[in-house]
């Protein structure tokens, strides 16, 4: 049993239930709030399990792997707030983009109070034009309100960093193994941060996302065999770790600026 309220940025589900449970997943564009109302909540949260009772709220970032279960009687609610459109909305005040804490505390009564609330003019209202828009700003006021994250004024004290020597570590891997295919999780597991920690951290230390930064390591890498070695540019393509030559071709034109028979000619 439950009600499903979707928004065109945000979608509120309602569920209740004694043996319900989803398989670990993982979302590329929403901040997912997860709020027990009765009974509990046994979450994983990438690769760590929680048990949530009332009174606590789990808010799993976007690319974080996480699931949920109940194995008694048992309600919540799940929350999906749009990636884009709250930062959209936090930006008019503050210029960063949202990292919640993942662990929180909420009153549920006045969670459940408020989501009434909404639901109610959603229902009774939505043939009024801004009745949309108004419940969701209104929501992202309540929830940025009520949870800490990189919006807060405290939370620049307990902004999880990465080292330098980790780091190091993760740039002295990428640099052995850019010949082959490297995902993130890998990368974020050498950091020991959660993946989208890590996607936070590795470009503000190194001013590129972890792929763009693979790719220019091959791309230099290439720029030196092509100097250095009688190897052909097909050969090189595929020493370097790129599957394909357009691919090859694409990513050269887009760090060096010119084609990699241009450069080969050039020198």
């Amino acid at each position: 049993m439950g009600f499903h309220l979707k928004l065109d940025h945000i979608k509120i589900l309602y569920i209740e239930g004694t043996h319900w449970g989803d398989k670990p997943h993982s979302h590329d564009d929403v901040y997912q709030i997860s709020v027990p109302l009765t009974g509990q909540m046994i979450t994983e949260l990438n690769q760590k399990t929680l048990t949530l009772h009332e009174g606590e709220a789990l808010i799993t970032n976007p690319l974080s792997r996480h699931s949920h279960q109940f194995d008694r009687p048992s309600s919540m609610f799940l929350i999906g707030l749009e990636r884009e459109s709250l930062n959209a909305w936090n930006n008019e005040n503050l210029n960063v983009e949202i990292s919640f804490n993942e662990q929180q505390t909420i009153s549920s009564v006045a969670i459940k109070k408020q989501v009434k609330t909404w639901f109610d003019r959603y229902l009774f209202h939505s043939h009024e034009d801004t009745v949309v828009k108004d419940i969701e700003n209104e929501a992202f006021q309540f929830f940025t309100s009520i949870f800490r994250g990189s919006h807060s004024a405290e939370y620049k004290h307990h902004l999880p960093t990465i080292s330098q020597h980790s780091i190091l570590h993760v740039l002295e891997f990428i640099h052995t193994n850019y010949h082959e295919a490297i995902s993130v999780d890998a990368l974020a597991a050498i950091a020991k941060q959660s993946k989208y920690h890590f996607m936070r951290s590795f470009k503000s230390y190194t001013n590129f996302s972890p792929h763009q930064y693979v790719i220019r390591t091959r791309i230099e890498r290439a720029k030196e065999l092509l100097t250095n070695t009688n190897r052909s540019i097909l050969d090189v393509c595929y020493e370097v770790g790129f599957n394909n030559p357009s691919q090859f071709h694409r990513n050269f034109v887009a760090v060096v600026g010119c084609t990699p028979l241009q450069y080969k000619m050039n020198l």
